[in-house]
């Protein structure tokens, strides 16, 4: 078909979005945009040229985009590509320095012309604000906060983490050799590798202290005394992935990886380095601690930690598991102190966190969403349970309530006991219900995000697997489709975000849908995934969705997560009571188009729950 663009034009029609638009949309732009030759190396634009002004488009060669703080490219831009969109539809200056890496030719756009292409051509500002989410990711990985004093943050990839080549050895190295090496090298962990590298396992002061109490001999080979890493994470992996991964397993090094090949290794001084936060310290100072008073202490501390983490750029998924990883220790504290001594050595029991803390999502705003659950051989046994135990409960959800977590507004917590039940009883309760009446399970979203907390895991796993087996019936599924299509995403038909008579939009509504709409995907799809955007994954081989689709949800629901958090933080700093309502008029001009394509998203995952579960 003839176009309107010149003959040396004509590759960018086999990328999107000019695929998709019109003759006189391209006859638009080939009237507004100028050609552009840039020699290797030259400059096209940087944060010291002032608010963006223009769009590049790539025509030929690649552009190179650089992080201004540590100097590290993350981005190689060719043919088709576009930028600065962020920069230019919030009208600031770029955030990064882009410079040919090759001789190059560009079209450039003007600021005003491209504008005017995004409200004529809908296939050109889809493509524009579905990239937008993309560049935004980058820029909170690339925060420009940086810790430590090198130009490093908790968004770095590991592979700029490592400070040096990890000292490596053999198995068949003997002790005295390995102690010499490590005593040369200076170093408290040898990491031992097959000759081509692979990842065979680790050696460290710990386990020699373990070699020597076992009796082992100075010719011991190392084989025989290393261990197997718990923690493996690719060289893309962000630094508080790494930092994340250290505390619940406890160990204290990372391996980077690419499949079994090692990379590096990241110890967690490293990571303390850039975080300022010691994971490790503050948990030990909790398991000291043999006071609500004491632990509120801790507790507060911790909290302010992580949310300076956030305001320097943590993203939502990190700080959220960090909020839960510590609220889970907090409760395990509580749980040691007023229930391991109540008696209960032969019976089975379990607390449960339910909601958001079951799926590893609390915020500021998060309160006590919580279940018990025992098991025990004496009926009369159990009977007494049921009584003495929710008093026990209501002690530590008063504590935690003391400790910074409120107590759930509608009594589903572990303290009613209606939520302190005998496995029999939960299966009475819930579970049967479900299969006699799926029609009215709209309500039970919050029972199906339970995770196993204290005690006895298997036992709360055992009850989880139950659930999730009831409720992925039809009938079920069906009722759970309904109750998350019944959420009205707040955007007009013209694309104008919808407020309430205060000019307020409130975000776990919003959040809420998403969470809501990833257990049903997780439910039809088999996966027993918790956190939202697992579920998300999970379900990207469901008819009708893809991988991208799938990540464009999740993507949605961590800016919301993250829109959420910063407006919790400005109520905490303005001492104004914690709420989710946002004022979208004050919201830069980025923020809103990123949100605006959420609930742009939001419909179109209702649209596939209304074709494929009705």
């Amino acid at each position: 078909m003839p176009t309107p663009f010149p003959a040396d034009w004509q590759a960018l029609l086999q990328h999107e979005p000019f695929t998709a638009m019109t003759a006189d949309q391209l006859a638009q732009l080939a009237g507004q945009a100028r050609r552009q030759h840039y020699p290797r190396g030259a400059s096209l634009t940087s944060p010291q040229a002032g608010p963006a002004s223009q769009l590049f488009i790539v025509l030929e060669g690649q552009v190179l985009a650089e992080d201004i703080y540590s100097g590290q490219a993350f981005a190689l831009l060719g043919q088709g590509e576009m930028f600065p969109l962020g920069a230019l539809l919030a009208q600031r200056p770029v955030t990064n320095h882009y410079r040919a890496d090759s001789d190059c030719m560009v079209l450039q756009l003007p600021q005003a012309a491209f504008v005017t292409l995004c409200q004529q051509s809908a296939a050109f500002q889809l493509f524009c604000t579905q990239r937008l989410a993309n560049l935004l990711s980058r820029a909170r990985q690339l925060h420009p906060a940086a810790l430590g004093g090198q130009g490093l943050s908790l968004h770095t990839p590991l592979a700029a983490v490592i400070q040096r080549p990890a000292v490596c050895c053999r198995p068949e190295t003997t002790l005295r050799p390995l102690l010499q090496l490590m005593q040369q090298e200076g170093v408290g962990s040898v990491v031992i590798t097959s000759p081509e590298q692979r990842l065979l396992g680790l050696f460290t002061l710990r386990d020699l202290l373990d070699a020597h109490l076992a009796g082992h001999g100075d010719d011991t080979p190392v084989q025989q005394l290393m261990r197997q890493p718990a923690c493996l994470l690719p060289p893309s992996a962000l630094a508080s992935e790494a930092m994340l991964a250290l505390a619940q397993s406890g160990e204290r090094h990372v391996m980077v990886c690419e499949g079994m090949t090692l990379v590096g290794i990241v110890s967690e001084h490293d990571l303390y380095r850039l975080s300022r936060l010691d994971m490790k310290e503050m948990l030990q100072r909790l398991s000291r601690c043999d006071s609500t008073a004491a632990l509120s202490g801790v507790a507060a501390t911790f909290r302010r930690q992580v949310l300076a983490l956030f305001q320097q750029g943590m993203d939502a998924n990190a700080t959220t598991r960090l909020l839960s990883l510590f609220n889970d220790q907090l409760l395990t504290r509580l749980c040691q102190l007023h229930l391991s001594g109540a008696g209960l050595e032969e019976v089975e029991i379990c607390w449960l966190q339910l909601g958001s803390s079951g799926r590893q999502e609390n915020t500021l705003t998060s309160d006590q969403d919580s279940a018990l659950v025992f098991r025990c051989n004496d009926a009369l046994r159990q009977q007494q349970l049921a009584q003495h135990l929710p008093a026990i409960a209501q002690r530590i959800g008063s504590a935690l309530s003391a400790c910074g977590i409120p107590l759930c507004r509608n009594g589903l917590m572990a303290g009613n006991p209606s939520h302190c039940l005998s496995y029999a009883d939960w299966s009475d309760t819930v579970i049967q219900q479900l299969q006699s009446a799926p029609q009215d399970a709209g309500h039970i979203g919050l029972y199906l995000d339970l995770r196993p907390a204290w005690g006895q895991h298997k036992l709360g796993l055992e009850l989880a697997g139950q659930l999730r087996q009831a409720a992925s019936q039809p009938a079920v599924l069906s009722a759970l489709s309904r109750s998350a299509r019944r959420y009205q995403p707040p955007l007009g038909w013209s694309g104008r975000l919808q407020t309430d008579q205060d000019e307020q939009l409130d975000l776990k509504a919003a959040v809420d849908f998403f969470v809501d709409a990833a257990r049903i995907l997780a439910l039809h799809a088999g996966s027993a995934a918790s956190r939202t955007s697992e579920r998300f994954a999970a379900a990207a081989s469901l008819p009708g969705l893809s991988t991208s689709a799938c990540q464009s949800f999740a993507d949605s629901a961590q800016f919301l997560q993250e829109l959420r958090l910063r407006h919790q933080l400005a109520c905490q700093e303005a001492a104004a009571r914690l709420d989710n309502m946002i004022r979208p008029a004050e919201l830069g001009a980025l923020d809103a188009r990123i949100l605006k394509e959420t609930l742009r998203q939001a419909r179109k995952l209702q649209a596939w729950l209304a074709q494929y579960i009705p």
